[in-house]
């Protein structure tokens, strides 16, 4: 009994540290023009690490882009994907158009910042992917979209408590917490304070490596 229970641990830590997920995406673009393949590109979470790169011939206007990812111990991998008429671009021409700035994840027109996860967009340009819309799925995209709106409209706290078990939430309030002592704007009570926005959190995502650090930068100015 001893020993089973002693292998069932190890079966739980590795899985801690060794979690992967199956993911699709798929897109149905409206006018093609040109592009023929496409893109998924996914940095690796921990250095050392293999990167992800996928490229898939597009089928007529629809195009899919499914595998297996390790998360390397974190709650979300982003990624970015991009349609091009070549289907022999290498990862090291895509680091190199993003070294040299004439990429730029979450700028470009031409490149849709994701998560690994199921979903379904529709585009109607493929070389201007921002606006795609969901069809089905993206769920932490769509929070992503939302946590936008709540931050323009000074309703963090709410968006917080409405998804306060999803790892887009621990994101957001770690982005607000690091760039708010810079900020001079006048965010209102409707915002959320530090605390407030971190206990909002799930217990679970408290308790994560990132959630300990929000606590830990929230409890500094009290030591002092």
């Amino acid at each position: 009994m001893k020993k089973l229970i002693f292998c069932l641990a190890l079966l739980f830590v590795g899985s801690l540290h060794a979690q992967t997920i199956k993911f699709t995406v798929e897109g149905v673009v409206q006018n093609p023009k040109n592009a023929k393949f496409a893109y998924l590109v996914s940095n690796a979470p921990i250095a050392g690490k293999t990167d992800l790169f996928l490229v898939r011939p597009m089928d007529g206007n629809h195009f899919q882009l499914s595998a297996t990812s390790d998360l390397e111990g974190k709650l979300l991998r982003a990624g970015f994907i991009f349609i091009d008429e070549r289907g022999d671009i290498t990862l090291a021409e895509v680091k190199a158009k993003i070294k040299q700035k004439v990429w730029y994840v979450g700028g470009s027109a031409n490149l849709k910042t994701i998560f690994l996860e199921d979903v379904k967009l529709d585009i109607e340009n493929p070389y201007n992917l921002e606006p795609a819309k969901i069809i089905s799925g993206g769920i932490y995209l769509q929070q992503t979209k939302d946590a936008s709106a709540a931050l323009r409209n000074r309703k963090m706290l709410d968006f917080v408590k409405q998804n306060a078990d999803s790892p887009v939430a621990l994101i957001e309030v770690v982005k607000v917490i690091k760039f708010l002592p810079l900020s001079n704007l006048k965010l209102g009570s409707d915002f959320g304070s530090p605390a407030e926005l971190y206990g909002a959190l799930s217990s679970r995502l408290q308790q994560t490596n990132e959630g300990k650090a929000i606590k830990k930068k929230i409890d500094e100015p009290l030591k002092k």
